[in-house]
């Protein structure tokens, strides 16, 4: 079945696709969700502050198929884009993806089959990483996981803790079976969109590494369940090296100052205990995708290197954060390819 004749056929499940760091993966993403989807879908494409040349590659790609691109003239942040979209949904099952992942053939209809066999409010598919040409030949990052809390009568301390991390796929795929789990991960994840409108906006707050544990607490919280789906795989793909024109994006999006002003956030908001060098530790290391760091560290050491790729990302940070948008839950016009359907 092509996917041109999905946009004839009823539908239960809207793709909202949002930046997650980057654009350059983006056109590949788009073609390999086209590409691989075995379900009728809506989409809404979120765009914000991409390269016009990715820009108009991407409305081509959504209008052409019918379905909507919304494009915002500064950059965005992931909760922004989806509550962007959330409005316009209204579908039985909402599916966030990233702009920057890649897709095994069968994914989304596996993610519908669970939701709708076991009633949960998230199910979350068998992610892996590396790049997406070697799939399935590659590592997983999230098989389902522990997400816990433990009262020590000063607030909570969490426990998180993805399933099956670091290890290879093919070698632990037996292994693999579908059960209920604690957390989730935006890179792919399906919702229902009842749940969603229990729980309302996602929060605009988190810019940072906990807006999928916040979506995780909130299910719980209203007595939804969160199911692993091992049959769905998806890649986070790391493939292509960044380039100049996407760097300003990446660097204000792991901004130190806004992205721990967000946890501190996240940590009062919930009542948990400070514990903050987990995250610390990943904007350091997160940052050496960017910058050749092996070739400067091998000339100025790993000290002189650390300090600076730090001081290059928040420089670039600080000039961009002019073209950055304040979060805003109103979607804006939308594009001809609405006015088609409608």
């Amino acid at each position: 079945m092509t996917h041109e004749s999905f946009d004839r056929q009823p539908t239960d499940v809207t793709i909202i696709v949002a930046p997650r760091e980057r654009f350059e993966q983006a056109t590949m993403s788009l073609q390999a969700c086209f590409d691989t989807a075995d379900l009728p879908f809506r989409m809404i494409y979120v765009d914000g502050g991409s390269p016009k040349a990715i820009a108009d590659e991407l409305k081509d790609e959504v209008e052409k198929r019918n379905h909507i691109y919304i494009r915002r003239p500064g950059y965005i942040t992931p909760n922004d884009a989806r509550n962007t979209a959330l409005p316009l949904v209204d579908t039985k099952h909402v599916v966030f993806i990233d702009n920057d992942v890649s897709f095994a053939p069968g994914w989304l209809s596996a993610l519908v089959k669970c939701a709708e066999e076991t009633g949960a409010g998230l199910v979350t598919p068998t992610i892996l990483v590396g790049p997406g040409s070697r799939m399935p030949d590659l590592k997983v990052h999230h098989a389902g996981g522990i997400l816990q809390l433990t009262d020590t009568g000063h607030g909570r301390k969490m426990y998180r803790r993805h399933g099956f991390e670091h290890e290879r796929y093919l070698e632990c795929k037996s292994e693999l079976v579908r059960k209920e789990t604690d957390s989730t991960e935006f890179h792919v994840v399906l919702a229902r969109t009842e749940m969603l409108k229990q729980i309302g906006p996602l929060d605009p707050k988190l810019v940072g590494f906990t807006d999928e544990i916040d979506v995780a607490f909130n299910a719980h919280e209203h007595g939804w369940s969160i199911w692993y789906e091992p049959t769905s795989v998806i890649v986070y793909d790391v493939a292509k090296k960044f380039t100049w024109r996407e760097i300003p994006y990446f660097c204000l999006r792991w901004n130190t100052a806004r992205c721990m002003k967000a946890e501190r956030y996240f940590y009062k908001k919930w009542n948990l205990v400070p514990e903050f060098q987990r995250q610390r530790n990943f904007l350091r290391d997160h940052r050496r995708d960017v910058f050749p760091f092996k070739k400067m560290q091998s000339i100025i050491g790993w000290r002189a290197t650390v300090t600076f790729t730090n001081l290059m990302c928040e420089t670039i940070a600080l000039a961009t954060s002019i073209r950055f948008l304040k979060p805003d839950h109103s979607p804006l016009p939308i594009s001809s390819a609405v006015a088609k359907r409608v």
